[in-house]
């Protein structure tokens, strides 16, 4: 594989990923709720990752070829969109929430041994277990993603190469999927830390990363409907 197509399919991917989307919006929504990023990270890798098989064994054309099939992931990803957008606005409302991790039992009800009220507490392998199946959803779902994809990879792949064009699409993906997570991680982190001290503004940004990924949710519906 061609250097000089390599660095410039990495200049092209960072363009494209340095642009607010459903992924940020994970991504923040996580920060500003002060919850670990490697989960989601790890997720929306996988997401990617997948669409980098598909698009590199050939079913990218196939789908692209029947509208029911696109239809198909379209609803899917805008149906977890909205989901992820409605349960972080739920969270902004909802005030500060202090989670608990037992790691022995899935739920286990605590209070004082009189009476009082519990607290509900969730194992942290569960948790994160989540975070990483979503992540995955709003990457892998993601439509726009998909034809991005379709049309991007094959620009940069030689047919006079000596690797085959599966392995250098399989190659230019794990490049994007890199550069996405290295991305991502230095994004949440620089949030976490800006917003360390402020519960009020963690909250109120939460609210609007979920808000946005809503509107992003409805935007993919729109542009794929009209």
């Amino acid at each position: 594989m061609d250097i000089t197509d390599l660095l410039s399919f990495w200049a092209v991917s960072l363009l494209l990923i340095v642009t607010p989307g459903p992924d940020w919006a994970f991504v923040l929504g996580h920060a500003f709720r002060r919850r670990p990023l490697a989960p989601p990270l790890l997720g929306i890798g996988l997401g990617y990752l997948g669409l980098t098989t598909v698009v590199a064994g050939g079913l990218g054309a196939l789908v692209a070829r029947h509208p029911a099939l696109l239809t198909l992931v379209t609803v899917a990803g805008v149906l977890v969109l909205l989901r992820l957008g409605w349960q972080m606005m739920r969270a902004a409302l909802a005030g500060p929430v202090t989670v608990e991790v037992d790691t022995a039992d899935p739920a286990v009800p605590e209070g004082p041994a009189g009476g009082g009220v519990a607290t509900l507490t969730r194992p942290q392998v569960g948790v994160e277990k989540h975070a990483v199946v979503t992540g995955a959803a709003v990457s892998g779902l993601n439509p726009k993603g998909l034809m991005l994809f379709i049309a991007l990879l094959p620009q940069f792949v030689g047919a006079e190469a000596t690797w085959p064009v599966w392995t250098q699409m399989f190659v230019l993906g794990l490049v994007f999927i890199a550069s996405a997570t290295v991305f991502y991680a230095l994004l949440g982190v620089f949030a976490g830390r800006v917003l360390a001290g402020s519960e009020r503004a963690s909250r109120i940004l939460t609210g609007v990363a979920g808000g946005a990924m809503m509107c992003v949710a409805a935007g993919m519906l729109a542009q794929h409907l009209l």
